[in-house]
């Protein structure tokens, strides 16, 4: 077993209800499952896709009856590599100019941009893969993709969560094929995906992979150079071919199909002509339409855990780290059948979800990243208009998003410690589990976004302070708002201790640090009217402030134009009976290539009586503006 600070396996986790926030219908079933109940779903199935903590949604999920449910696990976890994933976007119509996207989970983010430390990322994942051996039924089966960093640790981790004896393979899979130069050790092209079965029933197909080009062996493998020959053969072969040794004549040629072959220059023949004939009775051998002998042997072959045949990553997408889907579709075909149900709780750009829907099975993804959440959306979207516009089957062609516990803030907290660090010029402390780095000569810690600064707050601070009698430094506590009871007690302090003095940085209101926080939304000019039974509905503006901030950074001294507002959007989504509640999306107005804009005008058929249309824009950064009108 290992073992690491803090380690204790999950023995409580609180499921939070689950909001339904968008149903995607296009066959219009009223299929609309809140909460979602595996029992309801059982019945009529509608694809999930949770936008919360994964932990948080697997303990939703074990609430509502789905222990034992699932059939295939997928995750491509991050790899506390420290690496800064962004995802990169580039606005429609301004190819050159490319933004810094929204940033990942407050988790996440901890382990990219702060190098998340060990311990805590191996409790992380520890908590998750429990979890995750829950949900998974007894014929099921996990793969977990990692790298060359903690690889190895999660396999220990893999090996007592689920045990050693349901191990059944490492995957050897492509990163890169590009080798880069390296200072001290040679370039990583490969990562590790590792595979268990959560018994010995879990199914298993052994997949194969089309031969590329069908060829003769015995032309190439290494054999016998000079073969005895029949003398009614010689009169097929030239003389410089044959050799006389004894009375007796040796060759190397071949008769195939009556004509005399000669292999490659620098070959030899690996079967004698006897073993050619035979062949030919049995028909495993010919020559093809250029003359060229060929194997008739199986087109098919077989699969190792080598799998460096197939890309790893997808490197034509904005997420620098997006599965393949050739790499995901190999491993459903081999771990699942149709109509089976996969899990990926960090589904990101919906690979596995977009794969498993081709695939015609069921499917349930959950990302923390709002991001993610609506990229997957949209390519779901695509992907089912063409299966029913094609009549491929598939167990459903809807999908539900759900919201788990509110994250809105917790988002916005971890954009504000980077924002806050960057801007105030904060150098992180990785050794200190208390405070969250230095300015200047001043310890600085950041109190939790969720709530203003309390008394409660400062008297964890004292507290803290007391366990270091020779600690000297003053304190910087940098917050979102404050409790007004609070500046009484700075005042009493700061008289009391001429060391450890403290003062606060409100975010919203200091004089030097504040206002940079203050986000203005995006807003949207829609004109919504009806005419007769119809909706017309046009987009006649759209402002990012965001993006627009983003684009024309202070210190740049060219300034970025944006010929068109609808350059900023990304996606725009139409509900013609908006209950307030829950976004039901009837038309989708998505570009076909990343150079085009949306249409920006739709005419949709709406009922008789009264109607709330709701127009949702999405900005290229992921923010949502919603404009309703009732007509």
């Amino acid at each position: 077993m290992l073992y690491w600070v803090g380690k204790k396996p999950v023995e409580y986790v609180k499921g939070f209800p689950a909001r339904l926030t968008e149903v995607f219908d296009p066959q219009k079933t009223g299929l609309r499952h809140e909460p979602p109940v595996f029992k309801n779903l059982e019945k009529d199935w509608q694809n999930l896709l949770f936008h919360g903590d994964n932990k948080e949604v697997l303990a939703t999920l074990l609430e509502n009856g789905w222990r034992g449910k699932v059939d295939l696990i997928y995750i491509d976890p991050p790899f506390n590599t420290g690496v800064d994933y962004v995802r990169r976007i580039t606005l429609r119509g301004i190819k050159s100019q490319k933004l810094e996207g929204e940033r990942y989970s407050v988790q996440e983010q901890t382990m990219y941009f702060n190098n998340f430390a060990d311990d805590a990322y191996l409790q992380w994942m520890y908590e998750r893969l429990q979890l995750l051996k829950e949900v998974l039924a007894e014929t099921g089966s996990i793969f977990v993709r990692m790298d060359y960093r903690f690889g190895h640790y999660i396999k220990a981790i893999l090996d007592e969560i689920f045990g050693k004896e349901t191990f059944r393979n490492e995957f050897v899979v492509n990163k890169s094929d590009r080798p880069t130069e390296s200072v001290n050790k040679y370039h990583s092209t490969w990562d590790m995906l590792f595979w268990y079965a959560k018994s010995d029933q879990s199914y298993f197909l052994n997949v194969t992979e089309k031969r590329e080009e069908p060829k003769w062996r015995g032309m190439h493998l290494p054999g016998v150079r000079w073969t005895r020959m029949k003398p009614e053969h010689l009169k097929l072969f030239s003389r410089k071919n044959v050799r006389e040794k004894n009375g007796k004549y040796f060759t190397r040629a071949r008769i195939i199909g009556g004509k005399e072959m000669l292999p490659p220059d620098g070959r030899h023949w690996a079967l004698g002509q006897d073993a050619v004939f035979q062949l030919e009775k049995e028909g495993k051998i010919r020559l093809n339409e250029k003359g060229n002998p060929v194997s008739l042997e199986s087109p098919e072959k077989k699969i190792h855990d080598i799998w460096t045949d197939i890309p790893g990553y997808d490197s034509k997408t904005d997420y620098p780290t997006e599965n393949a889907e050739k790499l995901l579709e190999r491993a459903i075909l081999s771990s699942s059948r149709e109509n089976d149900l996969i899990l990926d709780c960090f589904i990101g750009s919906g690979t596995t979800a977009a794969v498993t829907q081709k695939l015609g099975r069921r499917w349930i993804g959950c990302d923390i990243n709002k991001g993610a959440i609506q990229t997957t959306s949209k390519r779901l979207q695509k992907i089912i208009l063409e299966q029913i516009k094609e009549k491929q089957k598939a167990p459903s062609y809807s999908f539900g998003v759900y919201q788990v516990n509110d994250y809105d803030l917790k988002l916005l907290r971890t954009e504000a410690i980077e924002l806050a660090i960057e801007h105030i010029g904060i150098e992180r402390r990785k050794t200190d589990s208390f405070f969250d780095g230095t300015l200047g000569r001043e310890l600085v810690k950041i109190i939790d976004f969720n709530h203003p600064l309390t008394l409660l707050d400062l008297q964890i601070l004292e507290d803290e302070l007391k366990k270091r009698p020779d600690e000297e430094r003053n304190i910087v506590l940098v917050c979102l708002g404050k409790e007004l009871a609070t500046d009484i007690w700075f005042v009493e302090w700061n008289k009391k201790h001429p060391v450890n003095k403290v003062r606060v940085v409100e975010l919203r209101t200091d004089k030097k640090y504040g206002k940079f926080l203050l986000h203005q939304p995006a807003m949207a000019k829609v004109k919504i009217e009806r005419k007769s039974d119809k909706a017309v509905i046009d987009i006649l503006d759209f402002v990012s402030p965001t993006i627009i901030e983003r684009l024309n950074d202070p210190q740049s001294v060219f300034k970025v134009k944006i010929p068109d507002f609808r350059a900023m959007i990304d996606v725009a989504l139409i509900d013609t009976a908006y209950d307030g509640k829950t976004f039901r999306i009837v038309h989708s107005d998505v570009p076909e290539k990343k150079s085009d804009y949306i249409k920006g005008h739709s005419e949709l058929d709406i009922p008789k009586k009264k109607t709330t249309v709701a127009t949702k824009i999405i900005d290229m950064l992921g923010e949502e503006v919603l404009v309703t009108k009732t007509v």
